[in-house]
């Protein structure tokens, strides 16, 4: 057994002995303390115990490395907070685990006393702090603050998750407001974003874009994602920076995300919007820009950006779609003649739109029982009504089903051939609906 031990402390000593023939011929050379072979053998004798996982073994000889030559490797910091885990863990009792705690807390700070990182440790110290002394969540949450102040972009994905979280707890305690949380927020959101847009695809990236839905549902559900905040907030950072393409979509992405139609109706929302379609004009934003006036009941300005977003729209059949939700808007609006005009327009860049034939339907079924002022008039109607059903089911077989279930329900409404023949007219002949429909179809009856 002696004999296994002197060959020990003599391989230590060796390897000692060559860390500091490296060490001499090193341009930056480690600084070990005042007693140099000393700490060279204790940092030998640590680190083999650590590749061993023997923490309990490995601590006394790190410890004399922490105290005696702190400059010597980073490799102390590195090790030390696993070393002491096992300690914290494995503690006799709370007043032992408290003070093994201290000096875990410790490292962080000699660790960028030594060799610098500061974001990055200060980060890590925070992490250490939310697991033993969640208590002092105050504190973890300035380092989580100083440390991603610090990185910005190459703040560390825990650091990011866990400041959102301990920003929600602290503002359901009331230490925080809720513009704090939005504030923190949208500075963690548009991190993670610079983060996700410098990743090439794979896994890295999936965790990063992961990370941020988490982040953003935990901001969601909060109950600090209020409409009035955020326009508080965000409200004069707009005005006093109308150029700051940047800021102006970050404060669009957290309007967004709320999901608030509050949020979604806001003034704050609808200029943030079209500040961004001024620098970059696109279909898609001349949409969205669209929706938001609609949802604002501003149908002018809405008909000016549909018309945009079809204008730049390339996809004919993506352009129909547009015109056929705009359509839709203005049928549940009841401007019928509107919805039958845009409707009219989808078919033309799609013909076999049969969802758009159905929507003249149902616009000239509404909207067209006024249509004249005779008894005819009154049935004429459900004649133009089938025509757009048979032209829907000969265009679109996708809507064949629905446009039969139509058609048996406003056929139904033809009249017979008696009542024919006391409005005057016969069955076969052709037949002008008035008024703002001002079709031409032909005479039939139910029987």
């Amino acid at each position: 057994m002696k004999t296994k031990v002197l060959k020990m402390r003599l391989m230590l000593t060796l390897v000692a002995m060559l860390i500091a023939s490296v060490a001499l011929n090193a341009q930056n050379a480690p600084d070990y303390g005042e007693d140099e072979q000393t700490c060279m053998v204790q940092l030998s004798t640590y680190t083999e115990f650590f590749k061993q996982e023997n923490y309990k073994d490995a601590y006394t000889a790190w410890r004399w490395c922490y105290d005696n030559c702190p400059a010597s490797t980073k490799n102390i910091y590195i090790h030390g907070p696993t070393i002491l885990d096992y300690f914290v863990v494995n503690a006799e009792n709370d007043e032992v685990k408290e003070r093994y705690i201290d000096t875990l807390l410790m490292i962080y700070d000699q660790r960028i006393e030594y060799f610098g990182e500061e974001g990055r440790v200060k980060g890590r110290k925070g992490n250490d702090i939310l697991r033993y002394r969640a208590e002092d969540m105050q504190a973890a949450y300035d380092l989580y603050k100083e440390s991603i102040d610090l990185l910005g972009a190459g703040a560390e994905a825990s650091v990011l998750g866990y400041f959102t979280n301990v920003s929600i707890v602290l503002f359901n305690d009331e230490v925080l407001t809720e513009e704090n949380v939005v504030e923190n927020y949208a500075l963690v959101a548009s991190i993670i974003d610079e983060q996700v847009a410098a990743l090439e695809d794979g896994a890295r990236k999936d965790r990063a874009v992961e990370l941020g839905q988490k982040i953003e549902d935990m901001f969601v559900n909060s109950g600090a994602a209020d409409c009035n905040a955020i326009i508080k907030i965000f409200d004069p950072q707009f005005d006093a920076n109308p150029d700051d393409l940047a800021l102006h979509k970050k404060i669009a992405n957290i309007i967004e995300k709320t999901r608030s139609q509050e949020c979604l109706t806001s003034d704050l929302y609808a200029k943030v919007s079209e500040a961004i379609y001024e620098k970059e004009s696109s279909a898609e934003a001349a949409h969205k820009i669209a929706k938001i006036f609609y949802l604002k009941e501003n149908y002018d300005k809405a008909e000016t950006y549909y018309q945009l977003a079809a204008k730049m729209q390339e996809d004919e059949s993506m352009k129909a779609d547009l015109y056929y939700e705009f359509a839709s808007l203005y049928l549940n609006q009841r401007q019928y003649a509107k919805a039958r005009d845009y409707a009219r327009r989808a078919i033309a860049a799609n013909p076999s739109n049969g969802k758009a034939h159905i929507l003249v339907a149902r616009a000239y079924a509404r909207g067209g029982t006024g249509c004249g002022d005779g008894e005819i008039d009154k049935v004429a109607i459900y004649w133009v009504v089938v025509d757009q059903l048979i032209k829907a089911r000969n265009a679109d077989p996708s809507v064949a089903e629905e446009a039969n279930t139509m058609i048996r329900r406003y056929t139904a409404y033809f009249p017979t051939k008696e009542k024919l023949f006391w409005y005057n007219v016969f069955e076969g002949q052709s037949y002008t609906v008035g008024c703002w429909i001002n079709e031409t179809t032909t005479v039939r009856c139910v029987d």
